[in-house]
């Protein structure tokens, strides 16, 4: 493997040259190529979920403690927002109007945004409960760019212009409210005046009560309705509506989440959790439960849920190991307390609680607890971020309380929206970690010219690159001139070696997104070569970086001479080396009268 990054020319030999002892080398076209197989080129990108670390080193392979995305959202259901925050810095970076009006009331009135959902590429979506009567809604929020509905040539987006590392309500600038200019009541993606949200869809019948939201393995959204006893399934790109109803009879949905085998688990808020196979669009049924659910988390190969009256419930699918999701065995864990929010870490641990955060290992031994001192009643969530340190949900503070992972002790305290609601999988990691594992890793690349053509991405063309079967490796592209535009641009997936479409502009963002089977074979990514085409004149046969009298000269021995393809001296490629191929080449000399 290569030690270092570097630019440098390929020339593919596409045929046996004529001259190739004279020249060294054939070619007819030319590309100038970035190569990433090192340590070093590797830790140029971002990594998340993947790692380059000895023995296994200069390559990319999937680590043994997942990651997700450092953004944790906060659903402020008093106010009818959302908050974003930057979990690496404790800042509110941004936070989204998801009904109307500047609302300051119950959590348990109008739309009353709660439940959220992340997915693999960081995008949320939430949902308004709407206790109003209306129709559930689910908005989808991007993590970066947006669409310019407006026309102003920028992606009019909350963010914290003064930044003090929080979002003011008040300041048109930092938060931007929604206007309902038909006076119907009903949200409408041109009333929206964030352009990072980029659809919202009223979903069922009045006062469905959206109170069950996730991410399924083809990455489509899932919404249950709690008084209407039934599922939605709804397409991420737009959120139109692939199937439901999906009828729940005898269980209200109350959280949910999708394990890797497609099988939707559903919390209830009462004494059974339901069972829904996303791969047939099939309400199995439900499992009576020995006490009440409230949130519901995956990992482990185990369904978890809070409001147990100790610190979870846990459920175990695969006992009896019958393929039947419904006759699995229930056991509680040994520790006593009081238990909403709930969710599994990246090495496999439970945080739960309400008040007091426990954290426990999958084997059921308390690793710690913090029985925190500002926690009021009824607060909700507790989910890991990226590094697995643990946020706490402060229902009757209207803050986030960030603790560490480690030893549970606070961190940070952020103030977000009134009545933050949010216990489901903010920040993504059980669409991460269970839904559909995955490992990042983008690099961005520079053609150091505007009028760069990006024309070829390929991967592990060397020994140590290896996808085991039912593993993959599948990258993505984004072109722009500047690196802060990347954000605005849209990936366009390629596959290995496939021509790029479209791709002009200075900077090249590559997205390689590595999935492991269902054995958690990892696949390797040993090398990454990314290219441009080159600018050196196609004549310069000798490879001096000039076209002069020498290259000129090395025609005469071969007038009216056949050509086999991809010979060099075949400049127009009709298959014969004659004047004409001189003549052109005569027009690409460097110095005047092709000097030397």
């Amino acid at each position: 493997m290569n030690n270092s990054i570097s630019y440098k020319k390929t020339f593919h030999v596409l045929g046996v040259s004529v001259i190739s002892a004279l020249i060294g080398f054939s070619a007819t076209s030319m590309a100038a190529q970035t190569v990433y197989t090192s340590d070093a080129d590797f830790a140029l990108g971002i990594l998340n979920s993947v790692n380059f670390d000895a023995p296994n080193s200069n390559q990319l392979q999937l680590s043994d403690v997942s990651q997700t995305f450092p953004v944790l959202w906060v659903a402020n259901a008093g106010e009818d927002s959302l908050s974003k925050i930057n979990t690496d810095t404790d800042c509110e970076d941004s936070r989204y109007h998801t009904s109307f009006g500047l609302r300051f009331g119950s959590a348990f009135a109008g739309a009353a945004p709660s439940r959220t959902a992340v997915d693999v590429d960081g995008n949320v979506y939430i949902a308004n409960r709407h206790f109003d009567g209306e129709p559930a809604e689910v908005l989808k929020i991007l993590a970066e760019g947006g669409v310019d509905r407006n026309g102003n040539g920028v992606i009019d987006t909350s963010v914290d212009t003064n930044g003090d590392c929080s979002i003011d309500r008040d300041d048109p600038t930092e938060f931007l409210l929604n206007d309902d200019t038909n006076n119907d009541g009903i949200l409408q993606l041109d009333e929206i005046k964030d352009e990072r949200v980029v659809w919202v869809s009223q979903v069922g019948a009045n006062s469905g009560l959206g109170r069950s939201l996730c991410i399924g393995t083809d990455g489509n959204i899932w919404l249950g309705l709690y008084s209407s006893r039934s599922y939605y399934k709804l397409d991420a790109s737009d959120g139109s509506e692939i199937v439901g109803p999906i009828s729940t009879v005898g269980h209200t949905p109350y959280g949910c989440l999708v394990d890797r085998e497609g099988i939707l688990w559903s919390a209830s808020l009462s004494s059974n959790i339901g069972a829904l196979d996303t791969n047939t669009d099939t309400f199995l049924g439900q499992v009576s439960t020995p006490t009440g659910t409230y949130g519901i988390a995956i990992g482990n190969d185990k369904v978890y849920s809070g409001n147990s009256g100790r610190d979870f419930l846990v459920y175990d699918p695969l006992l009896p190991d019958d393929n039947n999701p419904l006759t699995g065995a229930f056991t509680l864990a040994p520790n006593v307390n009081n238990t909403l929010g709930i969710n599994v870490d990246g090495e496999g641990n439970i945080v739960s609680g309400s008040t007091t955060v426990v954290k426990t290992s999958p084997d059921g031994t308390r690793l710690w607890t913090n029985p925190l001192a500002q926690a009021g009643f009824g607060d909700r969530g507790v989910m890991p971020d990226s590094n697995n340190n643990i946020w706490h949900i402060g229902l009757q503070f209207n803050q986030a309380t960030k603790l560490n992972g480690v030893t549970g002790n606070v961190m940070a305290i952020v103030p977000v929206g009134l009545d933050p609601y949010s216990y489901s999988d903010a920040t993504g990691i059980a669409a991460r970690t269970v839904t559909d594992p995955t490992g990042i890793w983008s690099v961005v690349s520079d053609g150091g010219d505007p009028g760069t053509e990006w024309v070829n991405v390929n991967w592990n063309n060397e020994a140590q690159g290896n996808v085991p079967a039912g593993a993959s490796i599948t990258t993505s592209y984004r072109v722009a001139n500047s690196v802060a535009d990347l954000s605005l641009q849209t990936f366009q997936e390629t596959p290995n070696g496939a021509a790029l479409v479209g791709a002009t502009g200075q900077f090249i963002e590559v997205r390689t997104v590595l999935r492991p089977n269902v054995n958690n074979e990892s696949p390797v990514l040993s090398d990454m070569v990314v290219e441009a085409l080159d600018d050196t004149p196609s004549c310069d046969l000798n490879g001096d970086g000039q076209v002069n009298r020498t290259d000129i000269n090395l025609f005469r021995p071969h007038r009216n001479t056949p050509a086999v393809p991809g010979e060099p001296l075949d400049i127009d490629g009709n298959g014969v080396i004659n004047k004409r191929d001189a003549r052109l080449c005569v027009l690409e000399c460097t110095n005047a009268r092709c000097a030397i």
